[in-house]
């Protein structure tokens, strides 16, 4: 299994479920959050160029395209609920559970972490395993399937895209610092921040995904049939 050893710091720094923070809770985005400029690669900007929304885009079939544009969706819930030996997450988008093991390496599995309520897996959001760093939970993931960072403009992920996660509460906000290297898609390593803040809710609602199409983005701007085959 590859390892990226800049984000193996887990080996000498991670600390089990005693070092749970104040994480734990529902939490809904907090403003649209920032991006580092994004340097693709030549096959990487090959796949951003082919990339349809009307087409590609795997919401279309409740799919999740990526760990990131499930964070980033605005004014949908997501529960964090810290165990002993796993965090759990549920998202309210798509209906998402995801369970990370606490420890190190050795607990990643080759399978998805993430799954819908129908048990349906999504190797989109990786498989994962967390760790603490003093105040910081870190969740590093492996064995994407491709799919997309940014569903808007088509910014891949790949089969090699390693990501982690450092998740903080900062004066009651939850901050989340998102890290996606790709050596075969970035130039440099693409930072995604996002802030979340917490509600009094005690779970996610139940959002029931059906399989979905872009004929409002088309009504709205007005294409006809011939310019949606070429759109």
């Amino acid at each position: 299994m590859k390892t990226v050893l800049v984000f193996s710091v887990c080996l000498f720094f991670c600390s089990h479920a005693s070092s749970q923070t104040e994480i734990s809770g529902v939490w809904l985005l907090n403003g649209q959050g920032t991006e580092s400029t994004i340097q693709l690669t030549p096959l990487g900007e090959k796949i951003r160029s082919e990339y349809d929304l009307l087409v590609d885009d795997p919401s279309l079939s409740c799919t999740p395209a990526s760990a990131s544009r499930v964070w980033a969706n605005p004014n949908s819930r997501i529960k964090i609920a810290e165990q002993h030996d796993a965090i759990e997450i549920s998202y309210e988008l798509f209906d998402l559970r995801r369970r990370v093991p606490v420890g190190d390496e050795s607990v990643l599995s080759d399978s998805p972490s993430t799954k819908n309520l129908s048990g349906k897996l999504f190797p989109e959001m990786g498989s994962s395993f967390a760790f603490y760093v003093d105040s910081r939970l870190v969740i590093e993931s492996h064995n994407h399937a491709p799919g997309y960072i940014r569903t808007s403009r088509g910014i891949p992920q790949s089969s090699n895209t390693v990501t982690v996660e450092e998740l903080e509460v900062k004066s009651g906000e939850l901050h989340i610092t998102h890290t996606y290297v790709d050596a075969s898609i970035f130039e440099v390593p693409l930072v995604l921040k996002y802030a979340f803040r917490r509600i009094e809710e005690e779970d996610v609602e139940v959002y029931s995904c059906t399989d979905a199409n872009y004929d409002w983005f088309l009504k709205l701007n007005n294409f006809t049939d011939d310019e949606k085959g070429s759109a």
